[in-house]
Formats: structure tokens, C-alpha cells, sequence
């Protein structure tokens, strides 16, 4: 069995980037010592696995940003942006509300450019700008409501959360004309 299957392995790696999230959340300026003894591993475990703690880091990052991209491939999944980035509330509210890792909201910010500017690469010049400059505004407006409602620990329910931004745009989900709101998936499903 290779290495990267074994359980033991799997599970070890689960822990350390378990743990390292949480300091991420409360100590961003944790050291590797405190993560081994919250996570009850050896340094030369950890060193088996990640160079340093910045190579941890960006791992983590890495796999948080591919988790947050999978409901952005074709158009972006509200209801599921938001149950996913829930489901690591402390981590985003650090990122949103205390800029604890800058790499991290540049790069995500960065990829969903990349993922937008793809599906609007087949519009003419002025219909791509239109909607790119629309996108942002929606994208940047979707994140501030995302850190409000962390911030405010996560008081209304995400059904509420999703009806607010829907508001905010004063949207009819039902007819969505052809300009940076084609970006967005406004449909309920997932909640």
C-alpha cells in the first residue's frame, strides 16, 4: 500500500491541517511546537509530511480554495458557497474580519477571477467588461455579506443569509437578464 492511501497516513494529515486550521482561526502567529502538541504528533512526523509551516499553510489553502471552487466551475452556487465556507466559520470570519491570511483571500479572489474571465471569454469586448465589472461587484458584495454574517456569529440562518443577498439586488431569480448576474446561481437547492 503506497503512502499516499495508508489510513494511518490519511488520518495523521487530517490532523495536522485540523489543528493548524484552528490555530489559523484563534493564533495565526502559532508556532510549529504548539501545533505538534495540540495535534499530539512528533516534529519528525510533521516533517515527514510539509517542509515548514509555510508549506502546510499553503496546502491547506490550497485544498480550502479547490473546496470553495468546486461550486464556481459553471456558474457561482450561492447556497453552496455558503454551506461550504459555514462549515469552516471560524477560519473564514479570521480571514474575512481579521485579515489573518492574506495569501489566502488573494489567491481565492485571484482563481475565481480566472474561473469568471473564462466564461465570458466568448462575449464581445464591451458585453465581457460589462459583466466582469458587474461580477465584481457582486462577488465583493457576496464576500462583505459573508463577513458580516461571521462576524455577527452567524445569527440569522442561511436561508435568511441567502434571501439577504438576494435582496441586496433587488433580484428576481426567476429572470436574470444577461449581464454579471448570469455569473451567479441564485437557486435554492442546496439550502
Amino acid at each position: 500500500m503506497s503512502n499516499k492511501t495508508d489510513a494511518r497516513v490519511i488520518r495523521t494529515k487530517y490532523i495536522i491541517q485540523t489543528e493548524t486550521i484552528l490555530l489559523l482561526s484563534t493564533q495565526p502567529d502559532f508556532s510549529i511546537t504548539m501545533l505538534l502538541s495540540r495535534a499530539n504528533i512528533t516534529r519528525g512526523t510533521f516533517y515527514k509530511y510539509y517542509r515548514n509551516k509555510e508549506h502546510l499553510i499553503s496546502e491547506i489553502n490550497d485544498a480550502l480554495i479547490n473546496d470553495l471552487l468546486e461550486h464556481t466551475q459553471e456558474t457561482f452556487k450561492i447556497t453552496d458557497m455558503i454551506n461550504t465556507v459555514s462549515k469552516q466559520a471560524a477560519f473564514y470570519n479570521a480571514v474575512l474580519n481579521h485579515d489573518i491570511d492574506k495569501s489566502f483571500s488573494d489567491t481565492l479572489y485571484s482563481r475565481l477571477r480566472t474561473q469568471m474571465a473564462t466564461h465570458t471569454n466568448d462575449l464581445s469586448d464591451e458585453e465581457r467588461r460589462a459583466q466582469q465589472y458587474q461580477w465584481e461587484v457582486i462577488n465583493a458584495g457576496f464576500w462583505a455579506i459573508m463577513a458580516k454574517w461571521l462576524a455577527d456569529n452567524m445569527n440569522i440562518s442561511q436561508v435568511a443569509l441567502f434571501e439577504e443577498f438576494t435582496e441586496l439586488w433587488r433580484l428576481n431569480t426567476n429572470t436574470v437578464a444577461n449581464n454579471g448576474l448570469n455569473l451567479f446561481d441564485f437557486s435554492t437547492d442546496e439550502i
